[in-house]
């Protein structure tokens, strides 16, 4: 066949879409949904990505599911706290999907609200109880908190300024990620995420952290 048939024929020649396809494709897809659509799957992709994230930054951490919780008893699962970081992101991707998809396929705001919310509330307790029984599996006892010290990590649950209350960070110790009870004597509270380094072990596995910047 002639080569200046093959290159002028649109049926023979496929050309791959541009960026500014792609874009344009996705705006007229976005602009098609309905409000409360588009809140479902806003919740439903950002919470996604969120989620790919916090499992990105555990796999560059070196965690792989072996999860382990200090407390100030030496108690990895009563450390477990059903409204975390981890579970508030699973009940999102859970609303978010679950009212996307149901919304999509012809039920009222109501009822994929409804469905949503339960849909969040088992995503949420599946993550939880994964994590008691992650928790449940390990033993404090083999880790010395004190090789912690000058560790950098994150915060897992906020931590109260001016020692006003304990809250959790995540950190490397003895080749695991750890989540341990800490304390901040700075005056500004520790949001989850902040990234913190620790300075001192009290007590047993009482963590005294401040945000690296």
């Amino acid at each position: 066949m002639n080569a200046d048939v093959l290159e002028n024929d649109p049926i023979l020649v496929w050309m791959p879409p541009t960026a500014a396809d792609r874009h344009h494709g996705m705006t007229q897809w976005w602009n098609s949904l309905i409000g409360p659509s588009q809140v479902f799957w806003g919740i439903a992709i950002a919470a996604s990505i969120l989620q790919v994230l916090m499992f990105l930054g555990s796999m560059v951490s070196g965690h792989d599911l072996d999860h382990n919780t200090g407390n100030g008893d030496g108690s990895a699962v009563d450390g477990v706290k059903l409204v975390s970081v981890r579970a508030v992101v699973a009940f999102l991707v859970g609303f978010g999907w679950a009212g996307a998809l149901f919304l999509r396929d012809g039920f009222s705001l109501t009822g994929a609200t409804l469905i949503a919310v339960g849909t969040g509330f088992v995503f949420m307790a599946v993550i939880f109880l994964i994590m008691r029984i992650l928790m449940s599996l390990r033993s404090d006892g083999t880790l010395d908190y004190k090789n912690a010290i000058g560790q950098t990590g994150q915060v897992y649950v906020t931590i109260p300024g001016n020692r006003g209350g304990q809250g959790q960070v995540e950190i490397m110790i003895q080749g695991r990620l750890a989540t341990i009870l800490a304390v901040t004597e700075g005056a500004q509270s520790l949001a989850p995420l902040t990234p913190i380094i620790v300075r001192s072990v009290e007590g047993t596995n009482l963590l005294v952290v401040s945000p690296t910047h």
